[in-house]
């Protein structure tokens, strides 16, 4: 190896690198190897901890989840996670693992005081449930220390790939406070749609404003729609009042007083009838006051949602429970009573919870959209488009189809017209389609139906650099030159010609991207993208590979 290709064969190398390692976390492999749940959590809630009996019933099997309390996830000097959450966390992707894959499970036996909670799996033995739970490819077959080293992001699939829903909402005008603008006011249901979206594990989503007052939400790979809908419309506004009186007709509240008093319902179910309260009007403590919301299980496994104030919520929720001992304090969220307990004794250390017989998913939502905050504004629903996942699946097997068969056809026309060189040009395709992969993955890119169609028209564009550069030394070679002299001057005549088209490609591509949108920029994104790594493959790669293979008794012959 001459040392004037060093620094050259650390560059390639180094792209090479960053390629695979920014590429390989999008790949099946990489859940077969290194487990959906991240590294934090894997050592958090290791494996080593499960446990798996046999159910009190005889019919079940238990699996118990533990957290390590040592985990550097919890002990971090700068915002340490929370045990309980991240228990939930994983026992929920758990939860949902062994659900697709056709078992009946839910939450068993809670016991956040010593860091455990229990998945129950109905008709099977505690040797199948393990076999389930190992099938569902939660934790890494490899060292820990070997996945913490990789990234966890992963390539984006668009809409038009991945499925979905694709939402445009319009603040009501009516609903904005006096002291709100509407500017403002959508600019920060956008934000707080964007916080509610991001703790729900939406990937990508694309979040907004138009047209003034307009809201658009796209958001691929949802797979319940209805959902997500009602994650985003609740607006979230959580008070406390005080119950004065209660009836199961709002005409028996009467008489009432406007100024000071309100009366609202709390909607009936299967198992209780609806009841009107009337309320003092001025709440006792607002969501405002609200640190922290998240979803936890009481003694027998219903979810639950708890609530943590801040200093000022706590000191307000001391002072109302310990001055009305024995009287009803009644949960308000979005002018319904969710529940009305009787106050016991004074509640310091600003916690509280909220019961009601939810579901797991309404307490997750209910959990969200009371840690993103309240809605300034009621939405209203203009558009709603759902692209299915099968519609998403045909998109991506036709555009893989029209994309390997094309690279295929190119990869073979190289090898067959150009012989070794051919072959190079065919590796250096491949490196260039790895180099876009891991691009987009590093920028948060998203890859759509047109991002693929830009994908298969790079190829085209890095084999006609190629072609160029190999033509040139052909001509080169038949002049008499000797090989290292026809493959320098073929590349040196080359490179103004390659430069000057790319760089025009790029400006058409640049101007695609400034003034276009969505699918038009997918296109643009990759189409750049490969162009670039299109002049460091054909010029750099391919160029050093050569020179490093016809030196000494090769330097006879060329292979083209």
């Amino acid at each position: 190896m001459k040392s004037k290709h060093s620094v050259k064969i650390i560059v390639v190398l180094a792209v090479l690198l960053f390629s695979l390692f920014y590429t390989l976390p999008s790949t099946k492999m990489w859940d077969n190897a290194f487990g959906t749940i991240s590294p934090a959590e894997q050592y958090a809630v290791p494996q080593r901890l499960l446990e798996y009996s046999a159910g009190d019933d005889g019919a079940s099997a238990l699996i118990k989840f533990q957290v390590d309390r040592m985990a550097e996830i919890f002990n971090r000097v700068k915002d340490p996670a929370r045990t309980d959450d991240v228990l939930n966390n994983v026992v929920d992707t758990a939860r949902k693992a062994l659900v697709d894959m056709g078992a009946e499970v839910r939450v068993f036996n809670p016991d956040y005081v010593n860091g455990n909670v229990s998945l129950r799996v109905a008709g099977k033995s505690k040797d199948e449930a393990q076999a389930l739970l190992n099938g569902a490819r939660l934790y890494s077959k490899l060292p820990l220390i070997v996945t913490s080293l990789f990234p966890r992001s992963k390539i984006t699939l668009g809409l038009d790939l991945k499925g979905g829903i694709d939402l445009v909402y319009q603040v009501d005008l009516n609903s904005i406070q006096e002291n709100d603008s509407i500017t403002d006011a959508v600019s920060r249901s956008v934000e707080i749609i964007r916080n509610r979206i991001d703790m729900f594990g939406i990937a990508e989503p694309s979040i907004k404003s138009q047209d003034g007052n307009r809201i658009r939400i796209q958001l691929p790979g949802v797979k319940d729609p209805e959902r997500v809908k009602q994650l985003i419309q609740n607006t979230a506004m959580l008070q406390f009042h005080m119950v004065k009186d209660q009836a199961l007709t709002a005409a028996q509240l009467e008489p009432i007083s406007p100024e000071g008093e309100i009366v609202l319902m709390q909607p009936g179910t299967n198992r209780q009838q609806a009841m009107w309260f009337k309320l003092v009007r001025k709440p006792e403590v607002t969501g405002r006051d609200l640190k922290y919301a998240k979803v936890s299980f009481d003694d027998m496994g219903a979810p639950i949602v708890h609530l943590e104030f801040n200093a000022e919520g706590a000191a307000k929720f001391a002072q109302v429970t310990g001055s009305h001992i024995g009287e009803q304090l009644a949960i308000v969220l979005d002018n319904k009573v969710h529940s009305a307990p009787v106050i016991q004794s004074r509640i310091t250390g600003g916690m509280a919870q909220i019961t009601g017989r939810f579901s797991l998913e309404e307490a997750q939502n209910l959990a969200i959209v009371l840690r993103a905050g309240a809605l300034p504004a009621s939405l209203i629903a203009l558009e709603s488009r759902v692209v299915g996942p099968t519609l998403g699946q045909e998109s991506i097997k036709a555009g893989w189809s029209a994309g390997i068969i094309g690279t295929l056809l190119v990869l073979l026309f190289m090898a067959f017209f150009y012989k070794f060189c051919g072959i190079l040009a065919d590796m250096a395709v491949l490196f260039n389609t790895l180099i876009i992969f891991a691009v987009l993955v590093f920028f948060g890119g998203t890859l759509t139906l047109p991002g693929i169609a830009g994908l298969i028209l790079t190829i085209g564009f890095a084999v006609d650099a190629n072609v160029i550069i190999f033509e040139r030394i052909k001509e080169e070679f038949r002049s008499g030159k000797t090989v290292r002299a026809a493959i320098n001057a073929g590349f040196d005549r080359a490179f103004t010609c390659i430069i000057d088209s790319n760089v025009t490609t790029l400006l058409t591509v640049a101007i695609l991207y400034i003034f276009g949108s969505g699918p038009i920029r997918g296109f643009a994104t990759t189409l750049g993208v490969g162009l670039i790594a299109n002049v460091f493959t054909a010029i750099i790669c391919v160029k050093l590979a050569l020179d490093l293979y016809y030196s000494g008794e090769r330097a006879r012959t060329l292979s083209i």
